[in-house]
């Protein structure tokens, strides 16, 4: 009932501002599996679980210089199933409201949205199966809250003040999160940034929040784009005073002569309470109709789940 009663406020908001504005809709089916070494066939408990969604976009047609408003709205809803609950649940992936003044390009983001820590923003594509150090770190890369963007020199500034507590939109006792990014922005071939985060996120599981602090390095470097993308980040904080770190490298590679072709792999160590190793090595191919087919191989170590053979199918598209 909170997700809707969100959609619908900022609905309201938008479509008070009338005018000839763009909107965009677009569905989306994921189908993702998981065969372990013994042959059983499972459905994913890792993200991105099976889920069939929509997106709509809103984006205001006129802008005026030195005035704040409204000016991008972005609803991303999945009915997802949940392999270990065994349920079908309403969830938000990006759901969000955004301010902006145009003359300077500052930005106030209100809603649902990848935090600004490490590689996560450079990461947040559609059916990305690939996930940063978040997951196993906090057990979340999005939370709700409150976000500012802004300009500094060639430098992009991000900061947010969040619940702590992921895909919940609700408060809870003790948690709450500040993060921030210092970094080149996306569109540049060689990207790089240095962030922070402190709070008490209440992680899935868990019955009370935890204190934490972390610090991170990450960078991205992009080679005869789009076919070649070289990714790593390094961690580095703690979690009720007990030491926490983590290092991540990954390589996605798209075959210059077969576009539709290409090979992902990526390698996570994680240490807090335990030790988490994961291994990844797989293939994407691009499919008519807009869909894309990936099949994984994944190791991983200190995980229920195990190692095996990780399938995809997803859509997106209009």
């Amino acid at each position: 009932m909170a997700h809707l009663a969100l959609v619908v406020a900022l609905l309201v908001v938008c479509a008070a501002r009338g005018g000839a504005d763009q909107q965009l809709l677009y569905k989306e089916v994921n189908l993702a599996a998981f065969c372990t070494r013994a042959g059983a066939l499972r459905s994913s408990p890792e993200s991105p679980r099976s889920a069939l969604g929509f997106e709509y976009f809103w984006k205001a047609s006129r802008s005026v210089p030195g005035q704040w408003q409204a000016s991008v709205l972005d609803l991303h809803f999945q009915l997802a199933y949940d392999p270990v609950s065994r349920r079908v649940a309403l969830r938000a992936r990006d759901t969000w409201l955004r301010f902006e003044e145009p003359r300077t390009g500052a930005q106030v983001r209100l809603g649902h949205f990848d935090l600004p820590f490490g590689l996560v923003p450079a990461l947040a594509l559609r059916g990305q199966v690939l996930q940063s150090l978040g997951e196993p770190s906090l057990g979340f890369t999005q939370d709700w809250g409150l976000a500012a963007r802004g300009r500094w020199g060639p430098f992009e500034l991000a900061g947010a003040a969040t619940l702590g507590s992921g895909e919940a939109p609700r408060l809870r006792s003790g948690a709450g999160l500040w993060s921030a990014r210092l970094g080149l922005p996306a569109y540049r071939k060689v990207q790089y940034g240095f962030s922070l985060l402190q709070g008490r996120p209440h992680r899935p599981g868990q019955v009370r929040a935890t204190a934490t602090w972390r610090a991170a390095v990450d960078g991205v470097l992009i080679h005869h784009e789009p076919f070649t993308t070289l990714r790593g980040e390094a961690d580095l904080g703690a979690d009720e005073g007990r030491r926490a770190w983590g290092l991540l490298l990954g390589l996605t590679q798209i075959l210059p002569v077969n576009p539709r072709w290409g090979i992902e792999t990526q390698g996570r160590w994680w240490r807090s309470d335990t030790t988490q190793r994961e291994l990844v090595f797989g293939l994407l191919r691009s499919l008519p109709g807009l869909f894309t087919c990936r099949v994984h191989w994944r190791y991983r170590s200190a995980a229920a789940v195990g190692s095996g053979l990780f399938t995809q199918l997803y859509y997106y598209g209009p």
